[in-house]
């Protein structure tokens, strides 16, 4: 088991948020958790593990962890370029401060089927909205980094950024859907469509030829979309869970 300090959650938390990898029941989980606790005295603990493996999950509710999402990975294989000419939108980089803080601005407001917006621990923390602040700085964090992408939707009759998505270049040849979205007022017309389809367009001119990415398995609109309405197959489940040191 190794244990590695989450840096974003722990700027955004005050204290060391630390991500627990490799699980091993068999291990003195007592002696593992007393050491990282004497090194980093984190506030938040997490621990990703496969779906199938409930001992691992009843090994980790005994140690004081409790569930907050189920996870999915779901993969793609770009076989196809889909006509966007239909849509009145333009997908671009983001590539200027001004519109790089309408994207922020979107990523701060618009989730509500992360762990984070769910967790009753965070419904209210010291006046922040803990999850928004979250993604504003995962998506600065996709700006900034040389093999991570951050790409913005334009209405072109209003000319405002209605979505974004980022996403990370792992190989020539594959790809890691990060996070996106559009505005709250679209998410009932289509654009969610629109958008995944211009980032698979991007992609696939881009030689990529199949990419995977990870969803909440409480956000049925992204799952009916990417599962039923885009073709992508699910690979695996996590059930993630987490654990606090007041």
């Amino acid at each position: 088991m190794i244990v590695k300090k989450n840096e974003i959650d722990s700027e955004v938390l005050g204290r060391p948020v630390l991500d627990i990898a490799d699980f091993d029941r068999s291990c003195d989980f007592a002696a593992f958790e007393t050491e990282y606790l004497n090194r980093e005295f984190p506030i938040y603990v997490t621990c990703k593990v496969p779906a199938e493996e409930i001992a691992d999950v009843h090994a980790l509710e005994d140690h004081g962890f409790r569930f907050v999402e189920f996870q999915m990975r779901l993969r793609g294989t770009l076989r196809k370029t889909y006509d966007t000419s239909g849509y009145d939108y333009t997908y671009s980089p983001v590539t200027g401060s001004h519109d790089l803080e309408a994207v922020l601005d979107l990523a701060s407001s618009i989730f509500e089927h992360d762990r984070f917006s769910r967790d009753p621990f965070f419904q209210e923390w010291k006046g922040i909205n803990v999850s928004g602040e979250r993604y504003r700085r995962y998506v600065l964090k996709s700006f900034e980094a040389g093999d991570e992408c951050v790409y913005k939707l334009v209405d072109n009759a209003t000319r405002e950024i209605v979505g974004f998505n980022t996403y990370r270049i792992l190989t020539p040849e594959s790809a890691l859907l990060l996070i996106g979205g559009v505005r709250n007022q679209e998410k009932t017309c289509g654009v969610g469509a629109i958008i995944d389809y211009c980032v698979l367009n991007e992609l696939k001119r881009k030689g990529v030829r199949w990419f995977h990415t990870h969803v909440s398995g409480s956000n049925y609109p992204i799952i009916n979309l990417e599962v039923r309405g885009m073709g992508f197959r699910l690979v695996q489940s996590f059930v993630v869970l987490r654990k606090v040191y007041f």
